[in-house]
């Protein structure tokens, strides 16, 4: 899995895992991080079911993704964990940049998946780029929560950060 993911990283046009019906004008994008590790335990499950299983964590770190882009990928490692693919038939998902093609069937259930952290890196240089990001309100600082914030407003800043 580990193996596998290392051909993900770097920038590629990911639309071989895109979902029918992406908005993206570009299915261009750099993966900054992907990493597959295991996990002792789940917070999530009881201790003595968490004994019988196996729990991996899987990271992906990028500016944006495409439409089930995080999904597509994690059932694409889950499949090579389970020895279903190999870590060169992810490189060759990869370059078909094919949406339908017969291992983009794969999509990890959202129920698994969370997300960990949103990092706003260079938001000055940002602002000072495209002048309408200046009126936007000023994102909360790491790890807060603004239930508060509107849709028009975090889509507001996502078009600064694209």
């Amino acid at each position: 899995m580990r193996e596998a993911a290392q051909h993900l990283l770097g920038t590629h046009d990911f639309s071989a895992f895109q979902s029918a019906g992406s908005p993206s004008t570009s299915t261009v994008r750099t993966l900054r991080r992907a990493s597959v590790s295991p996990d002792p335990a789940s917070p999530f499950v009881l201790p003595q079911e968490s004994r019988r299983l196996q729990f991996w964590t899987l990271e992906f770190e990028s500016q944006s993704f495409l439409y089930r882009q995080v999904r597509r990928m994690t059932a694409i490692l889950v499949a090579v964990g389970l020895g279903a693919l190999t870590p060169t038939q992810v490189k060759v998902i990869l370059e078909s940049r094919d949406p339908l093609g017969r291992h983009q069937t794969r999509v990890a259930p959202a129920h698994g998946l969370f997300l960990k952290s949103v990092l706003y890196r260079d938001l000055e240089d940002l602002a000072a780029q495209n002048p309408a990001c200046t009126q936007q309100e000023s994102p909360a600082p790491l790890g807060a929560f603004r239930p508060e914030t509107s849709s028009a407003k975090a889509g507001g800043l996502e078009s600064c950060l694209q």
